[in-house]
């Protein structure tokens, strides 16, 4: 009886000895454990390091028998002094004569390739490499897959009644996204259809909000036709917050693009109308990252570009006399050039922190804008300045991704007949006025600040205020604010975005004006597809002697509304 307990006790013990063993040494991967050095608490994390626990391995001689024999002629009380001096190791089996000393196994200290709070050197290298940049010149990410809006309309166009339907539908297949805008009006006066749309230019192309496939600065391949708006061309020294299109039905087609190898090499621009006849405002800018192939880190991430811009728009201009005109400033063509670098010098889970810098130069030198020039200061010659930035962007990230902000602050130096971000969305409202604010710009600082925000990829929220230190009509300030808001309290959605220009007094800067140009969607769902609703727009249309003069829109309707 006692030999077939000894023989259940050895059995057992063998049979759970190498589970319990691995089971010991299996413990739940900390999901958060890549990161546990930066809230963890050194002192404490001393005070608890203990030393590796030796995982006993009996060696296997010691515990097996030859055969039933052998174990059968043991007398009772040697058998239980072998089990019990097997299963509860006391001196006799623990010796080094016993068991070889190699029996005894320490568990493994983590390599380089395992990440652990206590190697900070380790987690900080193995964190970066998982986690990805996220550069904040491609905005922020949001969720949908499309919308279809649309419906019966009627509105007002120099004093026209006009009825209609507008359709805006929008789909994101995958890297692909397209949006449409097309608004068939009817006049109550003219008895016709609205057809000027589709005349000059692009014409019928007009239609076609945006053809987008990828990402900016996210995937290899971006490339975007149709109406630019909020862009920006490197780090947006010369080139930020453009926008092509400033005429409700003069819309432009333009090109933006980027195109990179692998995150080493690339080559972003724009061309602001597709108009073969246009030669209107283009920006190229080649840029590389030499050393993103190292495993520097920091420095793997810097990025050096150039920028180049030209603009020799003679765009024709209709009058009211049926003649046209163009701009007088660019007809022998202005142009600009810029370098810029930028670094990513933090990335955590929780914050990410990117450094840049821009020098920039324009050169809109003409013999017009001379003799202009002249006039106005009385002196007989003219040449553009240069302007230098340096600042900073903060990407934080709340609650596992569900709230998020970009905060960026840039602080601009520049000299006499000098403009920071000279190509933004006023240039494109009147060329002439904008080259021409040049003119007795003093040398002067200045702060460009923005802050951009979504909470769960379904409000996004932001706002940009550019204001040198001393605010005048030669330095002047400039504002924008943008918004989107889907289904709240699944009833309302509000799209809108708004920039004023040549802002002299901060207390004009939500005053619509001839400096302004605004474009807002207001909707109430009345269930899940029906929807009312009103669109807004401040925009311009050309006038008799060839200038633009600003326009409101009001457009409500009645139709659908839904969310894919």
């Amino acid at each position: 009886m006692i030999n077939s307990r000894i023989w259940i006790i050895l059995l057992a013990y063998l049979t759970f000895s190498p589970i319990t063993s691995v089971l010991a040494q299996e413990t739940p991967e900390d999901p958060y454990s890549d990161y546990a050095h930066l809230w963890a608490d050194s002192k404490k994390k001393k005070k608890k390091k203990k030393k590796p626990k030796k995982t006993p391995t009996v060696a296997t001689d010691s515990l097996q028998f030859q055969s039933l024999d052998s174990l059968n002629g043991l007398t009772t009380s040697d058998s239980l002094q072998v089990a019990t001096g097997s299963l509860q190791l006391n001196d006799s089996l623990s010796s080094a004569d016993q068991v070889p000393q190699q029996q005894f196994q320490e568990e493994p200290i983590a390599e380089s390739t395992e990440l652990t709070p206590g190697n900070d050197a380790v987690t900080q290298k193995g964190a970066e490499d998982q986690l990805p940049i996220e550069d904040f010149r491609s905005g922020m990410e949001t969720g949908g897959a499309g919308s279809f809006t649309g419906g019966f309309t009627y509105t007002e166009i120099d004093g026209d009644g006009f009825v209609g339907l507008v359709l805006s539908p929008e789909f994101k297949i995958g890297k692909v996204g397209v949006g449409l805008n097309v608004p068939i009006l009817y006049g109550l006066d003219s008895k016709s259809v609205r057809t000027e749309i589709f005349k000059d230019g692009a014409g019928a192309a007009r239609l076609i909000s945006y053809i987008r496939y990828g990402v900016q600065k996210r995937d290899p391949v971006y490339v975007k036709v149709g109406q630019l708006q909020n862009t920006i061309i490197g780090y947006g020294g010369l080139i930020n917050n453009y926008t092509n299109t400033t005429s409700y039905e003069k819309r432009k087609l333009g090109l933006h693009y980027d195109l990179n190898f692998k995150g080493i090499a690339g080559i972003e621009g724009l061309y602001s109308d597709l108009d073969p006849v246009s030669q209107n405002l283009l920006a190229i800018r080649p840029y590389i990252r030499p050393l993103s192939t190292t495993s520097i880190p920091v420095a793997k991430t810097f990025e050096l570009g150039a920028v180049f811009v030209s603009d020799k728009d003679q765009t024709a201009i209709p009058t009211s006399d049926s003649t046209s005109t163009s701009y007088a400033f660019t007809a022998d063509g202005i142009s600009a050039f810029g370098f810029d670098m930028g670094i990513t010098v933090l990335r955590v889970p929780f914050i990410q922190i990117d450094l840049f810098a821009n020098y920039s130069k324009l050169n809109v030198k003409s013999d017009t804008l001379t003799q202009v020039a002249g006039l106005l200061t009385g002196e007989t010659s003219f040449s553009t300045g240069s302007g230098f930035s340096a600042g900073a962007n903060f990407r934080l990230h709340f609650i596992a991704d569900a709230f998020s902000t970009d905060i960026r602050i840039e602080r601009l130096t520049y000299k006499s007949n000098y403009l920071p971000q000279f190509f933004d969305a006023s240039y494109e409202i009147n060329k002439d006025l904008r080259i021409l604010s040049l003119v007795g710009t003093e040398k002067m600082s200045g702060i460009y600040g923005s802050l951009t925000g979504h909470v769960l990829q379904k409000v996004q929220l932001g706002g940009s205020l550019l204001i040198p230190d001393e605010i005048s009509d030669t330095s002047p300030a400039v504002v924008q604010v943008r918004a989107d808001l889907e289904r709240l309290a699944d009833k309302f959605s509000f799209h809108g975005s708004y920039i004023k220009g040549n802002l002299t007094d901060l207390g004009d800067a939500f005053k619509f004006d001839e400096r302004s140009l605004a474009k807002m969607r207001f909707i109430y769902h009345m269930n899940s597809f029906l929807a009312t609703g009103v669109d807004y727009y401040w925009a311009f249309t050309p006038t008799s002697d060839g200038s633009y003069e600003a326009t409101k829109y009001v457009m409500p309707y009645v139709g659908v509304s839904i969310q894919f």
